[in-house]
Parts: C-alpha cells; structure tokens; sequence
C-alpha cells in the first residue's frame, strides 16, 4: 500500500507517518524543506522516540520524499498512485498544496480518500473546497464521486525540539486520531489507531475545548508566573488549580451539549492534565501560547 503525506515536520514523521508505516504502508513525503527532503531520500528511515521514562523508540523505514516547490510533476505522479493522501501543513498551508492534489486528483482513476490532519475544525473540508476550485465545473462531479475528504481531529503533543539526527522525532506516548466514518469513499483504509465515529464535531470540541484550550492556559497563566515551560507552570499549584478550574467549567458545556459520561470526562481531563505536566517534555510556554488573537479571538 502506499501513501502519500504532505508535510513532513515534526509532526508528520512523528504521529501520522509513523502510524501509517506501523500500519504496512510505503510513505512519500511531500514538503518544500530541501534539507528534510534531501535526508530522508538519503537515509530512507528515521527514528520516532516516546517522551516517557523508558524512552522506547522504532524506526519508520522504506520511506521517500519530494519537494513540491521543485518536482510537481513527480508529485502529482504520486497522488495518482496512492491508496491513501494525508496532510499535516497547517491550517494557512492547506490551501497552498490544493493545486498539486488537483492535478493529481484529475489524472486518477480509483477512489482515494485524503484526510487533512489539522489542529482545525474542518481541515479536510476546507481542502476540498480549495481542490474543486482548481478543478473545472465539468469535472468535478466525477472527481467528488470517487473522492472521500473525512474531517479528522487529531490529538499528540510533539514539542519543539533540537536533534542531533535531524530527523528522528520526539513524540509523547499519547495519541488519538479520529475519522469521520461517513465522509469515505470506498472501504476504510487500513489504519491501525484511528478510531472512526459517525459524527466527528463531539470529538473535535472535546479536544479544541479540552487539549487546546487546556494547553493555551497554562501556557498564559504560566507566563504570568515567569515560567518557561509547561511542567515547570505546573508545578505551581495556584496554575494547576486555575487549570483545573477552566476544564472544569468547559467539561460542563461538552457534557451537558453531547451527553458525555460525567465521570468518564472526568477522567479525560485528568488524563490531559498529565500529559501535560509530563517532564520529559520540556514544552516552551512561547511556543504553545503563540497566535493569541487567533485562540483568544472571537470568530
């Protein structure tokens, strides 16, 4: 089987890279990073490390990559032949990688499901709107009737990091990635660790209004504080009690508006808190509090 995944960060070796492969697919990485590019095609492997005690690692192997910005045709050559198209660019970039996946898109002929792994509501959504401008009015009804575009919400803190081996990637243990079942063309595709529901947007507010919002707190209130990353915030009990306080208060508004079990949210939050008080990821409070007018903002 093979996939093609634009973005080939940290976050896209790390999380879906690295559970793609663990599933038996062969991965292509897009990206415009010459230097990542370059390595990965030279080294054709790379390492993942889990962020915990033990430090237990695996490999990601028989991997590849193009540079979109300098081989597109090779890059639309790739689409055509993928069983399945991933993404993990960010929100501003998906827009920018719609002409490539177009192109190959039109030259297709089997049915391709493309899943846009983003810290958004809507990400694979937005990927199609972009995609069918780029494809002329006659054609698109054929292309929509053998593509799948399934919102996702996907969840794994993978601070940022400095590595001798450019490409191996710390990661925490935790990971959730969860698929809009009805939004498929075709049979799902064989991926171990995705859980698929029926109806994304309980899952994908459970996380914004848990992980993010979570995350972003601590990160202010820890500013506040002096603190430099987010366990040391943690450490200090009127931030971890003021945190505790705001999940509390949004846990209340996802149980009361999807009717999930009190007590099992409960125990989500927990579970979130932990992750991020975790030391073995040093998270700095800049990068998670970043693009404030966009988190804190109205819409």
């Amino acid at each position: 089987m093979q996939a093609v995944h634009f973005g080939a960060g940290n976050i896209g070796r790390g999380f879906i890279g690295s559970l793609l492969y663990q599933s038996g697919y062969e991965l292509c990485f897009i990206d415009v990073n010459r230097e990542v590019v370059d390595l990965l095609n030279e080294k054709k492997e790379y390492r993942v490390v889990m962020a915990d005690e033990l430090r237990e690692e695996h490999m990601v192997r028989n991997v590849r990559a193009i540079n979109s910005a300098e081989e597109a045709d090779r890059v639309i050559q790739a689409i055509v032949e993928a069983d399945l198209i991933t993404a993990a660019v960010g929100p501003v970039i998906l827009p920018h990688i719609s002409r490539l996946v177009a192109e190959g898109l039109r030259k297709r002929t089997s049915p391709v499901n493309i899943i846009a792994c983003e810290n958004m509501i809507g990400g694979s959504t937005l990927l199609k709107e972009k995609v069918l401008e780029k494809i002329p009015q006659e054609e698109r009804n054929a292309i929509l009737s053998r593509t799948g575009f399934p919102d996702a919400a996907v969840d794994r803190i993978v601070p940022n990091q400095s590595n001798e081996d450019k490409l191996t990637v710390v990661v925490e243990p935790f990971y959730e990635w969860v698929v809009e079942e009805l939004k498929l063309i075709g049979d799902k595709p064989a991926v171990e660790g995705i859980t698929w529901v029926p109806d994304l947007k309980p899952y994908i507010e459970r996380k914004l209004f848990t992980v993010n919002t979570g995350h972003a707190a601590a990160a202010y209130f820890g500013w506040q504080t002096g603190a430099q990353t987010i366990d040391e915030a943690l450490r200090m009990k009127h931030v971890a009690k003021t945190l505790q306080a705001v999940l509390n208060e949004t846990g209340r508004l996802l149980v009361t508006k999807y009717g999930f079990d009190q007590s099992e949210h409960d125990q989500y939050i927990q579970k979130i808190i932990g992750r991020f008080a975790n030391p073995h990821i040093r998270d700095d409070i800049t990068r998670v509090g970043r693009a404030p007018i966009r988190k804190l903002g109205g819409k």
